[in-house]
């Protein structure tokens, strides 16, 4: 109990915390930060960053549109019934009147925001409330201090990328240095023989490329000039728009709505109109949100198929078809 507590410290085998729930983002104690370093190392000691970490102490804590038009209706709601109540109390309407206008407007009311909803709840931003600085320093940085060593499990995407290996098959282009990280830490480069860069200027020649970037709209421009530069090398795309309206999981952030020309300037072609209509909303997803189990699912998943897609024998095999057992 706080009580019991006092000072971040235990009163009964005077242990300190790191972390006081009352106090720190999020409302993160102790045993969440160990609970949340267990589901990013997903049962098998899997490598994680600092900013993983900050995206999974945060998603639970994003504002919630439909409590945002829930707050609405009630502060219209409450506003009609005090307009009529002064209006009886001041004798300005009999009572029995009032109390019909008061049941007619506010079920008016209510079928007006209803009409409204869809605009209401896009009209809210959603990110994650604390600054990753301010996580970093209220957080991380106590963390540190009381159990002298990181979270179990972190890297701070700030140390230096490994060597590249020595003959890279793929090379993989992240402009998010989180993501590049957590791939090196898990050891995904020696494993699949990947080359990391965050520019194209970095990448090996003549090898395909695996292009990781975020689900929004300038992150969805800058696929679209990689694979202009680098054409005609194999480059795959991963996390689109499409990714993310199937998948109910994948963090979904809002911001600012484009302007006409940043969406003029859209690549229409490659996007639905579903995909069209929640980047215009302002809707984003961020790669350096994903857990490490899902991204290297996703890295198996995209070297596979660059693997279909360039290798001679395969190539041969899928024009001929495969057999089944005669039915």
């Amino acid at each position: 109990m706080r009580k019991e507590r006092s000072g971040r410290r235990c009163s009964k085998c005077r242990r300190e915390f790191a972390l006081e729930p009352k106090e720190s983002p999020f409302g993160l104690h102790d045993l969440r930060m160990r609970q949340l370093a267990e589901k990013l190392g997903d049962g098998r000691g899997l490598r994680y960053t600092t900013t993983q970490l900050w995206y999974a102490a945060g998603r639970k804590k994003l504002p919630d549109p439909q409590k945002r038009y829930n707050g609405v209706r009630v502060f219209v709601t409450i506003a009609v019934v005090l307009f009529c109540f002064f209006a009886m109390v001041g004798r300005a309407l009999p009572v029995p009147v009032g109390l019909c206008v008061a049941l007619v407007a506010v079920a008016a009311a209510n079928l007006l925001l209803r009409r409204y909803r869809t605009r209401i709840m896009d009209s809210v931003r959603i990110r994650i409330p604390v600054d990753f600085k301010v996580f970093q320093h209220s957080v991380l940085q106590r963390w540190a201090t009381v159990y002298r060593f990181p979270p179990l499990g972190s890297v701070d995407e700030s140390e230096a990328l490994p060597p590249p290996v020595p003959q890279p098959r793929f090379a993989v282009l992240c402009p998010e240095r989180s993501v590049l990280t957590c791939l090196a830490a898990n050891d995904v480069t020696r494993r699949h023989d990947l080359a990391l860069a965050q520019r194209i200027d970095q990448l090996p020649p003549a090898i395909p490329v695996i292009l990781l970037h975020d689900a929004s709209l300038p992150a969805l421009r800058f696929a679209e000039q990689t694979r202009a530069q680098l054409a005609p090398r194999p480059v795959l795309n991963q996390l689109t728009p499409r990714t993310v309206l199937a998948k109910g999981a994948l963090l979904r952030l809002r911001t600012q709505p484009p302007t006409p020309e940043e969406l003029a300037a859209a690549p229409r072609n490659v996007l639905s109109q579903e995909e069209f209509d929640w980047l215009a909303a302002g809707c984003w997803s961020p790669i350096a949100a994903l857990p490490p189990a899902r991204l290297l699912a996703m890295m198996d998943k995209a070297v596979d198929r660059i693997e279909q897609a360039t290798d001679p024998d395969r190539h041969r095999a899928r024009m001929v078809g495969f057999l089944s057992w005669p039915a």
